[in-house]
């Protein structure tokens, strides 16, 4: 089979210093401008400005009664098994209107980037304003519902934005995975997205098959569809060779590649791109 997604060709940096975004490490640069803790930053030009959207712990924190809950009562919040950060109700007019309105003030700097888009997994939200707005839909499946919910913001998003609009995406390629997980559906999504981002990150990357068979997997789901695809690593305890190695498995099946970085890893990255820029490409038949 030969996939139709193109090699990579552009390698760029993931960081929240804005000392990196002038160091012209790659071809370009992911910044940070708003994270997950709740902590906002001032857009860079110049930068794809990278904005969380429904997760958000500070607003948690000072408001738990807003994180998105399932069935039995359980809240998107840290404490709670496999979240690492609140998240608020995705319906939530109040947060929504802020976030869209944060989208319109970072975009006036260009391309932005996504983050925690989506409902925060499957069982969520059953909030009494979920099931209301669901009853009251012309929706008879649920899933199909919360993916128009996500849908239908993630266009008045794309209207804010000056520069391209770039979405992350949960990694699992499993077709429908990411409809069921989050209410993310890249093909509807496709009319009005500029690029997908999946991050594939570890510390250290002692094992890699699960990188090379992840991005495959997205290749083979998105390969029809129109949208740039970035593959994210991470540069934390990973050294030059081992990182080498990752790019090299993943990059038959993406566009670009972006690396998660820090002062600490400036020469690190700045090794890993010369040499993915001077070796022979690989070959996207498999």
């Amino acid at each position: 089979m030969v996939l139709t997604r193109g090699t990579v060709s552009m390698y760029g940096i993931l960081t929240s210093d804005p000392a990196l975004v002038r160091e012209n490490i790659g071809d370009f640069v992911h910044y940070i401008s708003d994270e997950v803790s709740g902590q906002c930053r001032s857009p860079r030009d110049g930068a794809i400005n990278s904005i969380a959207c429904w997760g958000d712990t500070g607003t948690i924190r000072d408001d738990s009664g807003r994180a998105a809950i399932s069935a039995d009562g359980t809240r998107a919040i840290p404490e709670t098994d496999g979240h690492h950060w609140g998240t608020v109700c995705p319906t939530d007019p109040d947060y929504r209107a802020e976030v869209l309105d944060r989208i319109e003030t970072v975009g006036t700097a260009g391309d932005v980037r996504l983050t925690t888009l989506g409902f925060p997994g499957t069982e969520f939200c059953r909030c009494d304003r979920c099931d209301r707005r669901f009853a009251t839909s012309d929706f008879d499946d649920r899933i199909a519902w919360r993916t128009a919910t996500i849908t239908r913001f993630v266009r008045k998003a794309a209207n804010r934005v000056n520069g391209d609009l770039i979405v992350t995406l949960y990694p699992d390629p499993y077709p429908g995975n990411l409809r069921e997980r989050a209410g993310l559906d890249p093909r509807q999504l496709e009319p009005t997205v500029d690029g997908f981002l999946v991050p594939l990150c570890s510390i250290s990357y002692e094992t890699t098959y699960w990188v090379e068979s992840l991005a495959r997997g997205f290749a083979r789901e998105l390969g029809k569809l129109d949208v740039p695809l970035t593959i994210q690593l991470s540069a934390a305890k990973a050294g030059a060779d081992r990182l080498v190695d990752v790019s090299r498995q993943i990059e038959p099946y993406a566009d670009s590649i972006v690396y998660g970085t820090t002062e600490d890893d400036i020469a690190t990255i700045r090794e890993v791109i010369h040499r993915c820029r001077t070796a022979d490409p690989p070959s996207t038949t498999v």
